[in-house]
C-alpha cells in the first residue's frame, strides 16, 4: 500500500523535464498532474479517435482514461514508460466503451470505501482517501497564482474525479465498485449487500445516470468558468419569438407542421431574410415535397427522418444561410457541452437556437440565457418554460439535437431553386427500402406504395397514420402555395411546366386533405375499417399519380432554370 505525504503544491514550469514532474504527480501534486493533461491530452484524444472514430466517444474515454491514470499513478514504476502507459489506459477504455461494458483486463481494482478519514496522508488505493486529500490539498491552496489556462486544465481534472464518486451514496459506492472494479457478478453482489438481483440492476443504472449527469454538470461548470474568465454576458434574453403564439387544449397537436421548418422561420424573422414565408421554407428546404413512410405501421417518426439526413444542412443553405446542424445525438458530456456553447454564441450574436425535444418531442426555440441560475428561455409546442442547463437532453427521446445560424452564404435565387429541385427529384426517384432503428422506410414515390401496403395489410397504427397524414396534408399545401407563387415570379418566362406543377400538386394537395378528414389527427380515425381501406388507398393512388406527373414537369422547370443560368 503507497501512502504519500501531503506536502506544499507549487507552480509546475512547463518547461520542466517531464520526467521530474510525472514524480511530482506521483508525490501528489495535482499541479504537476495537470500539466501532464496539459501536455498529453490531445495525443489521448487522437489515440481514443483513432479506434473509435467518433470524437464525441472519444472525449469520454479521455476522462475515463485521465481519472484513471490519477488514481493509478503510484503503480507506475518506470517514469520514462509513462507515454506508453497511459497509451495503454486510453486503449483499454477505448475497447471496453466499444465492447459496452467488457472486462477491464487487468486493472487494479479500488479497495473498500472507508469514511472519516483526517490523516495528511493517502492511499491511492482507496477512493475515499483520494477524494479527502484532494479536497483538502485545494482547500488549502490558492489559484492566484496559476494562470488561468492552468486554473482550467486542474478544475477540470479535479472536479470530474471528485464530482463522479461524491454524488453517490455509501450503497451505491460499494455496488459500483464491486460491479465496474472487482467484477463481481450482480448474484454475488446481492449476496454481500443482502438482497436481490433485480435490486443490484436497479442501482446499477441507477448509478450510471448518476454519474452521467455529474459529469454533465461538470462539463457545464467548465463551459462556464471559461466564459467568466473571458468576460461574457452572464444573462441575455432576446425578444419573444413569434411562434407557437397561441395553445388550446392539447397544445402539441395544434400549430404548424414540421415544426423544424416552422422553428427555422422563426429564426429567419431575427436576420435579414424575415420576408421569407413558411411555404418557402418548406419549399426551398426540399421538406414540402418529402414522403417517409415506415412500411409496417407508418410510424410516427416518418415525417422526422429528413431533419436527420445529411444533406439536410444543404437544404436549409437554400434559405441563404450556412448553418450547424447537429440530428439526434446521444446526451454525452461533450455534446451538451457544445450544444449549450453554440446557444450561448447564438444568442450573443441575436439569434435563437433549434434545439430538439425541450418540452416535447419535436422542435422548438431557446431565445436566452441565464449564467448564474444555469437556465434557458425556451419555448415548443407544448409550452415555453424556463430549462435548466443541465436539463437539455433530458426530454421524451433521450437525444439532443441542434441547428443554428453560422453565417449567410450569399446564395442566388436561380442556384437555391435548382439546389431545391436537385433535391426533390432525387428524394422523388428514391428506389428500394432503408433500414432504420423504427423499421423499413420507403421515400418518394415509392412511400406511396409502401403506404398502400400498409393499408391493405392492416399494419397501420392509427395515431400514427393520422399524424402523418396531418403532416404530409400540410406539406403539400405549402408545396401548392410555393408553386403559386413561383408562377407568378417568372411569368415573363412563359414556362408552361410551372403551370403544368400547379395542376398537378393541386390533385395532390385534394388527395391528401381527403385523407385527413378520412383520419383526423389526433383521433386517429379507423383505418381498419375495409370501406375506409378502400377509400384511402383510392386517395393515394391518385396523390402517387398527380406526384408523378408533378415530377416531370418540375424537371423540366430544372432543365429550363439551368439554360437560364447559363445564358
Amino acid at each position: 500500500m503507497k501512502e504519500i505525504e501531503l506536502g506544499q503544491s507549487s507552480i509546475v514550469d512547463q518547461n520542466a523535464d517531464e520526467s521530474l514532474i510525472i514524480e511530482r504527480a506521483q508525490q501528489g501534486d495535482h499541479d504537476a498532474f495537470s500539466e501532464l493533461v496539459r501536455r498529453h491530452r490531445s495525443k489521448a484524444h487522437a489515440w481514443a479517435s483513432g479506434i473509435t472514430q467518433d470524437p464525441f466517444m472519444a472525449e469520454d474515454i479521455v476522462q475515463d482514461a485521465l481519472l484513471k491514470a490519477f488514481m493509478h499513478l503510484g503503480t507506475l514504476a518506470n517514469v520514462s514508460r509513462f507515454l506508453p502507459w497511459l497509451h495503454k489506459i486510453v486503449r483499454n477504455q477505448a475497447m471496453m466503451k466499444l465492447r459496452r461494458g467488457g472486462p477491464y483486463g487487468k486493472e487494479r481494482p479500488f479497495t473498500s470505501f472507508k469514511t472519516g478519514i483526517t490523516s495528511d496522508r493517502v492511499d491511492w488505493e482507496d477512493v475515499e482517501s483520494i477524494l479527502t486529500y484532494i479536497m483538502k490539498k485545494r482547500e488549502k491552496e490558492s489559484d492566484a497564482f496559476r494562470s488561468p489556462e492552468e486554473q482550467v486544465v486542474g478544475k477540470e481534472t479535479l472536479e470530474t474525479i471528485v464530482g463522479l464518486f461524491t454524488c453517490l451514496n455509501h450503497r451505491e459506492r460499494g455496488i459500483f465498485e464491486a460491479y465496474f472494479f472487482k467484477h463481481l457478478s450482480p448474484q454475488e453482489i446481492a449476496n454481500m449487500f443482502d438482497t436481490t438481483k433485480t435490486s443490484v440492476y436497479k442501482t446499477i443504472s441507477r448509478t450510471r445516470q448518476k454519474l452521467q449527469h455529474e459529469r454533465i454538470r461538470v462539463y457545464i461548470n467548465e463551459h462556464l468558468i471559461q466564459r467568466r474568465e473571458k468576460k461574457c454576458m452572464a444573462k441575455k434574453v432576446l425578444e419573444r419569438p413569434s411562434i407557437y403564439t397561441e395553445r388550446v387544449g392539447d397544445s402539441h397537436f395544434l400549430g404548424s407542421r414540421p415544426s423544424v421548418t416552422y422553428c427555422m422561420w422563426g429564426l429567419l424573422q431575427y436576420t435579414d431574410k424575415k420576408g421569407v414565408t413558411l411555404a418557402e421554407v418548406n419549399a426551398l428546404t426540399g421538406y414540402a415535397f418529402c414522403l417517409n413512410i415506415f412500411k409496417e405501421t407508418v410510424h410516427i417518426g416518418g415525417p422526422f427522418i429528413f431533419s436527420g439526413e445529411e444533406k439536410f444542412p444543404q437544404a436549409l443553405a437554400n434559405l441563404g444561410l450556412d448553418v450547424k446542424v447537429l440530428s439526434f445525438l446521444p446526451v454525452e458530456p461533450a455534446i451538451i457541452a457544445d450544444v449549450l456553447d453554440t446557444i450561448h454564441r447564438s444568442v450573443d450574436k441575436g439569434v435563437p437556437t433549434i434545439i430538439w425535444d425541450l418540452f416535447h418531442a419535436e422542435y422548438g426555440l431557446v431565445y436566452g440565457y441565464d449564467d448564474n441560475r444555469q437556465q434557458l428561455n425556451a419555448l415548443d409546442k407544448l409550452k415555453e418554460a424556463s430549462l435548466a442547463y443541465d436539463q437539455l437532453g433530458k426530454g421524451k427521446t433521450s437525444e439532443i439535437g441542434l441547428i443554428a445560424i453560422t453565417e449567410p452564404n450569399g446564395i442566388d435565387r436561380v442556384t437555391a431553386l435548382r439546389n431545391m429541385l436537385d433535391l426533390i427529384l432525387e428524394h422523388g426517384h428514391t428506389t428500394g427500402s432503408i433500414k432504420h432503428g423504427d423499421g423499413e422506410l420507403s421515400k418518394g414515390l415509392a412511400a406511396y406504395d409502401a403506404w398502400i401496403d400498409a393499408y391493405r395489410g392492416d399494419r397501420v397504427v392509427p395515431f400514427f397514420n393520422a399524424y402523418n397524414v396531418a403532416v404530409y396534408s400540410e406539406l403539400r399545401q405549402f408545396a401548392l402555395q410555393f408553386l403559386r407563387g413561383l408562377k407568378e415570379e417568372l411569368k415573363d418566362h412563359d414556362w408552361s411546366c410551372i403551370g403544368d406543377a400547379v395542376r398537378h400538386y393541386e390533385t395532390v394537395a385534394a388527395s391528401m386533405q381527403g385523407l385527413a378528414r378520412l383520419f383526423p389527427f389526433p383521433e386517429g380515425g379507423d383505418p381498419k375499417n375495409a370501406q375506409n381501406v378502400e377509400k384511402a388507398v383510392q386517395l393515394l393512388q391518385e396523390a402517387k399519380k398527380g406526384e408523378e406527373e408533378g415530377l416531370l414537369a418540375l424537371k423540366q422547370l430544372r432543365q429550363s432554370l439551368g439554360n437560364l443560368q447559363d445564358h
